[in-house]
C-alpha cells in the first residue's frame, strides 16, 4: 500500500474580490502569509468569506493593492 501525501490546508479569509465581465476573482489570505486566488463565474454568486486553501507558509508578504493592480493588468492586455 502506498503512502498518500495529503496537502496541508489552512483557513483563508476573503481579503478582496474583483469583477471582470464574466468572472469574479476572490483573493484570500491565510496563516503565515498564505495567499490564494480563486476564479469564479459571475453566476456562481459572491465569494465565500472563508475558504480552505493550500497552506503555503512564509510566502513573501504582499501589499493587497499591488495584488489587485496585477490582476487588473492581466485583463487589460
Amino acid at each position: 500500500m502506498g503512502i498518500v501525501n495529503a496537502k496541508k490546508m489552512t483557513t483563508c479569509r476573503l481579503a478582496s474580490q474583483l469583477l471582470t465581465k464574466d468572472q469574479r476573482i476572490c483573493v484570500f489570505v491565510g496563516a503565515n502569509h498564505t495567499q490564494y486566488r480563486e476564479y469564479v463565474p459571475i453566476g456562481a454568486g459572491e465569494c465565500p468569506k472563508e475558504y480552505q486553501c493550500p497552506y503555503r507558509p512564509n510566502e513573501k508578504p504582499f501589499d493587497l493593492k499591488s495584488v489587485i493592480r496585477s490582476i487588473k493588468d492581466q485583463f487589460t492586455k
